[in-house]
Parts: structure tokens; sequence; C-alpha cells
């Protein structure tokens, strides 16, 4: 098939009639379609469902195991909120209760299973999965009604279990659902949520609607994947660095992005980027609100003709991790799995140098302490320091090493800043400043003026 899979951020669903107009109706009427759109919840909807990304504030998941039933009026709040998108969606009344009747229904049946499975354990994953399909399943459907107003043809898909269907693998449920759809005449909007598990990373946490992007465009070979967010992809933090001081990333490369994308969990989930660079489907990243602008294209075969820094990232709160071994040799790969049986940990950097090893974990503070233990239990005989760390990252398809890592260290200094350590990467696409973390944002800012500032 000659098409492309797209996926909507759930930031630009909060601005529907953008979406309406510059993603799904600005084309010109033959490029409507050959399209596969995946749309997400609308914002805030499943952080009131699961828990709050920002504070972890609960949400009815979190009430609905702490065995209260609190959980069904936090529920009916929800139900509330999204009758009040349904009124800003739908002026057409007759549109307005047809929405409304469909995502009342769906939570009816959702309240009703939840009720019958609370007091088993083993489904709680499943009671998870359950509440978050509500927001994706409400919005999918919004924005597949909506456009039928305007006269597109559209079909809704939603890849949440049923009781029919439930032993049907991810694939063969998205290639069920396409099989009768021609999508030179018909828009499929299929919600963001499943609930298998696709490329062995689970579904029931957050970020899913990457996984489900770059799966349907692997399995459908779609000649493109695209992902319309809130805001361009920039050469820095916008609000680290100042939103005019910043610039859209031109072209780019996976090793570049594959970078950003554990540094930033604005860009895509990794294991999406991995996927999509194996089957060789190139991706673009646009901005929602300026629709004329061609964004951020990333492909397996873009490298910059010239030594150029594209971007500086970076993550405030970092573990650095340095063990100094006494006797014999440390089983790196054993060492990471040991740290990394949490899922919150994940590997940022590591350099190893003789017997001394550097290992940068993204991790809360509060898990400095479980690390430590770990280390020390796999390696007793060994020297083990560990300390809140800061990492930034100076990023290009192709840079000049050495003149990059003297240039970043002196605008580090000219700001008062002596980086702690720094790092080259061996496919000249990255170089790594280590700074403390009270010099995050002063260095994200002098390292922007001094390698991307025109």
């Amino acid at each position: 098939m000659s098409h492309t899979v797209e996926k909507i951020s759930g930031s630009s669903m909060t601005a529907f009639d953008a979406v309406l107009d510059n993603i799904i109706l600005k084309p010109e009427p033959q490029a409507i379609y050959n399209r596969i759109l995946v749309v997400p919840a609308y914002q805030g909807i499943t952080d009131a469902l699961l828990e709050s990304k920002k504070n972890y504030e609960p949400g009815v998941y979190h009430y609905a195991l702490d065995g209260s039933n609190l959980w069904e009026s936090k529920l009916d709040s929800v139900i509330q909120r999204l009758l009040l998108v349904n009124e800003s969606v739908f002026a057409d009344p007759m549109l307005r209760r047809k929405a409304d009747d469909f995502i009342i229904k769906r939570i009816s049946n959702t309240r009703r299973w939840i009720r019958e499975n609370l007091s088993t354990k083993r489904h709680q994953t499943k009671i998870r999965e359950q509440l978050s399909a509500i927001g994706e399943a409400h919005s999918a459907y919004n924005t597949a009604l909506k456009a039928q107003r305007y006269g597109v043809q559209t079909k809704f898909i939603d890849l949440t279990d049923s009781s029919s269907d439930s032993d049907q693998s991810f694939d063969a449920k998205i290639r069920n659902n396409l099989e009768d759809v021609d999508l030179s005449c018909e828009l499929p909007v299929v919600a963001a949520y499943s609930s298998h598990e696709i490329n062995n990373t689970c579904q029931h946490d957050r970020r899913y609607g990457d996984l489900t992007l770059s799966r349907i465009a692997a399995i459908t070979d779609a000649k493109q994947a695209v992902i319309h967010k809130a805001h361009h992809l920039s050469s820095g933090d916008p609000v680290l660095i100042g939103e005019d001081q910043v610039s859209p990333m031109g072209d780019s490369s996976y090793q570049v992005v594959n970078q950003l994308s554990a540094l930033s969990n604005e860009v895509i989930h990794p294991a999406a980027l991995a996927e999509l660079s194996q089957k060789n489907i190139d991706l673009r990243v646009k901005c929602t609100f300026e629709p004329d602008h061609p964004g951020t294209f990333i492909s397996r075969s873009h490298r910059s003709t010239s030594h150029k820094v594209e971007l500086v990232s970076g993550k405030e709160d970092v573990c650095a991790l340095k063990i100094e071994m006494n006797n014999g040799c440390i089983d790196l790969k054993q060492l990471e799995q040991q740290i990394q049986l949490q899922s919150e940990f994940s590997l940022l950097h590591r350099y190893v140098k003789g017997k001394h090893v550097h290992c940068y974990f993204d991790c809360e503070a509060a898990h400095f302490g479980t690390i430590l233990t770990n280390v020390k239990k796999l390696i007793p005989d060994s020297d083990v320091t560990i300390q809140q760390v800061a990492l930034l990252s100076v990023l290009g398809s192709q840079i000049a090493l050495e003149q990059t890592i003297k240039e970043g260290s002196n605008a580090l200094k000219k700001n008062g800043i002596k980086p702690i350590h720094t790092y080259k990467s061996g496919n000249k696409n990255s170089v790594k400043f280590i700074v403390t973390s009270a010099q995050y944002r002063a260095a994200s800012c002098a390292l922007h003026d001094a390698f991307l500032q025109t």
C-alpha cells in the first residue's frame, strides 16, 4: 500500500478544531485518504483514569486497587469530563447525543466488568487496561464521527480486547479490521490503546500510542509514519532555553533521534523508533498548528554532508554510578540487568576503562539506595560511589567530536561551569557533558548558545 500511518498527540487533541482543520481536512481531497490515523485520549483524561504523569496523583485505577468504593464516584467524575468534551466538540445535538450514548455505554460495560473482577488480583493489569482504553476509544470515536460530518468516509477501529476476540494477537486484529477497508476512499481512525504486548513491550503503561503507530506501519508496509505534535521538535528545550531562542529541527537520522528519545518522553517511544528504523520506514514529526511547515524528517539514510550540531538535550536528575574493581572483572551485562530489574531505571550511558566503570541511569534519587545495594551484592569486592548529576548531549548525525568537546567545555567554563566528565560516542553523533544537577539549566543554555544560536 502507498499510505502513511499518522498519530495525533494528546496535547494536540485538546485543540480539536486545529486537528480537524489542519490534519484531517486540510489536505487536498485526494490526499485525505491513503492514511491511517492513530488517536490518543484527550489530554488529562488518562491521568484521571490511571494516575498523573507529573505528580502521580492517583486516578480511578488506584482507588479501585485500594478496595475503596470511591473508584466509582471518581469514574463518574471522568464521565462528566468526557461529556463536557463532547459538548465542546459537537455543535450538532444529534451528533453529540450519538457521542454521549457511545461513551456512556462503553463506561457502563467497563464498570460492570470491574465490579465482577475487582476481587481477583490476577485481573489488576486487565483493570488498568480497561480503564485506559476508555479515553482512547472516546477520542477516536469522536474524531471519526466529527470527520464524517464534513464528508470524510471514516471507519472507527477499537483494538481493545472484548470477550469475542481476546485471544487474537495485535497483528491479527489489525489485519482483520483493515481487511475490507479501501484506503483510497476510506479513513480508518484507530484508538491508540491496545491491551496486547507489542514487540515485547507491554501496552498497559504510558506512551503506548507510539507502539501502536509503529506496529501498524510495519504490518501494513506504510511508506511513512507521521506524528502530529502540539510543538515542533526543537534544537533545545524551549522551557529551559526560551521559545524565542530555539528553532525547529531539520532533517535528522534515526541514530540521533534514538538518543533524543532516551532523554525526552516528548519524542517517541524508543521501541517504536527501533521498529520503524528496522523496517526502514521514514518518520516525520510535524506541528499541528503549523501544517504547512515540513517539520522534522527522520530516516536511516540521513547523514549531514558537513559536521553539524542538530540539537542539545539532556536530563536534570541522573544517577551516576562509579565502580572501581579491586579484584577480578565485571560482567557488565549482568550488572545492568541487576540494576534495571525495576522498569523505571534505564541506562543512558556507560563508559568502561580498565577497572573503572561509569554508568548513568535515568531514575529518581529515592532509588539510589536500591541500586547501591544491588551492585554491592553482585560485586562485593569493589569500591562503589553514587551521586546525582545532570547529563547533557550535543547531538548531530555527524559532528566533530574533539572540536565539540573543546567548544562545549569552553562555553560551560565561560558560564562558571566545570564539567565533571565528558564523553564522545563511537559513531560520531554525540558528545555528552556531565555537570551537577543545579547547573543543568545554565549548562543547557550555554551549550545551545555555543552551537545553535544563529
